[in-house]
């Protein structure tokens, strides 16, 4: 089975079940026609919020190449990615892995070359940035995913319990639900399948939050897109509205301090990474 005919996909709209992601598969409830353009599925919805739609307008200029964003600005989160994340979850059991809101998609390929015979679905809000980054940094790493496609990560188009493993990198803070999110995510993990997000937990102490906060929302307000601070406890709080549990939030360790206790108390003043996890 090819890597299309394995994925398979609800309608983004509708909701209906479409059947596997291969030719040019029609939706059976609403009569939408899906079809790849330049390599990458468009499988969002319709009706998209301004926020979204501005993620996408945020690529219509090239901007820096490829390389240059994949080996200058994202050198060291390929390390970590490949030395310290994926390979919490990716192993030979590994059918099909999952990339949510990847922007250059460099963990897709990553997972690729760690398990060539894996189904990888790539994924990013924006239909242009997949296009013009993620597309090239596969083939530039060698091992391009099998599916790039456009998703919304808070209803993700495809059917429950497909993916062995999923995986996402600082983009729950930009949506406006990130529990919502989570629960997706679980609802397409395989039996056995494993979660990994890394996310950015603001400064607890006011001062610097406020600080932040006021930078994000001017930021945002610039730009047009959706981004505020979370805080460790917040993650906390969602992870268990998510019914993940609050023990599923933990901090990243840091290269010379490791220990939880002191990555949360530096974290009064600057940003620190989390880890979420979750089991099915």
């Amino acid at each position: 089975m090819n890597g299309l005919a394995a994925i398979l996909v609800r309608c983004p709209d509708c909701g209906k079940a479409v059947g596997p992601l291969a030719g040019a598969p029609v939706c059976p409830g609403c009569g939408r026609a899906f079809a790849a353009s330049e390599g990458v599925w468009n499988l969002l919805p319709r009706d998209l919020d301004a926020a979204e739609l501005a993620e996408d307008r945020l690529h219509a200029d090239g901007g820096e190449p490829t390389w240059r964003r994949l080996f200058f600005h994202k050198r060291y989160w390929v390390e970590w990615c490949a030395e310290r994340w994926l390979p919490t979850i990716v192993d030979a059991r590994t059918r099909r892995f999952l990339e949510i809101g990847g922007g250059l998609c460099y963990a897709s390929a990553l997972a690729k070359a760690m398990v060539p015979e894996a189904q990888v679905v790539a994924t990013d809000v924006s239909p242009r940035y997949l296009r013009r980054h993620a597309v090239r940094v596969g083939a530039m790493l060698d091992a391009p995913a099998d599916v790039y496609a456009a998703a919304n990560a808070a209803a993700l188009p495809f059917e429950d319990g497909q993916f062995d493993a999923v995986y996402s990198q600082v983009m729950l803070y930009r949506l406006p639900d990130p529990a919502r999110a989570l629960r997706e995510v679980c609802r397409v993990l395989a039996p056995g399948g494993r979660f990994l997000g890394i996310e950015r937990a603001s400064p607890w102490a006011q001062p610097f939050r406020r600080r932040e906060a006021a930078a994000m929302d001017t930021r945002a307000r610039e730009l047009g897109i959706r981004e505020r601070p979370i805080a460790y406890a917040e993650w906390r709080a969602l992870a268990a509205e998510a019914g993940l549990g609050a023990n599923a939030v933990a901090p990243v360790a840091g290269r010379r301090i490791r220990a939880p206790w002191l990555r949360r108390l530096g974290n009064a003043a600057r940003p620190i990474y989390v880890m979420i996890r979750a089991a099915r």
